[in-house]
């Protein structure tokens, strides 16, 4: 697995770059103060395939035995819609999407935090959009990555 450089806008969609925003949690080994700053850095992790880091912030009570470098890597957007934090326990309601045989997948999840020791830990998920389809994406259409490509130039995989 390859870090981004520092300058890099950081795979979460914080809008700062890697070496301000997730790089201190992935790279450095810092906690997160919040559930919300967890999974950002989750997200990250899953974007670069460190499965490591996803163990390390997982509790281990739900930890899952299939969890591999097979998960899907080409999430394309995160966005947090709400989070509240009461004790030691926290949720974060979020949206990411992701490709995944050129199709686009979108993932409407409340996340649930235990505070454990003094580190946030992603506890378990529960999906709010379950029944939802992927959409194909046409080659010519614009890329859902953003990039202002058109989706053949960009995300597209053949076959």
């Amino acid at each position: 697995m390859t870090l981004p450089s520092d300058q890099t806008p950081c795979p979460c969609h914080s809008s700062m770059d890697f070496g301000s925003c997730c790089a201190r949690y992935l790279r450095d080994g810092a906690l997160a103060a919040d559930p919300a700053t967890l999974m950002r850095s989750r997200y990250t992790a899953f974007c670069l395939g460190d499965l490591a880091y996803l163990r390390l912030t997982w509790n281990p009570e739900t930890y899952p035995e299939e969890l591999s470098a097979e998960e899907p890597a080409d999430w394309i957007n995160l966005e947090i819609l709400d989070s509240d934090t009461s004790g030691s326990e926290g949720e974060v309601e979020f949206r990411a999407q992701l490709i995944f045989d050129n199709k686009l997948e979108t993932l409407h999840e409340i996340s649930h935090f235990d505070l454990l020791e003094g580190r946030w830990l992603y506890h378990s998920g529960e999906f709010q959009n379950e029944s939802a389809r992927p959409v194909p994406i046409a080659s010519g259409a614009a890329c859902p990555c953003g990039s202002g490509k058109i989706f053949k130039r960009c995300h597209f995989k053949r076959g």
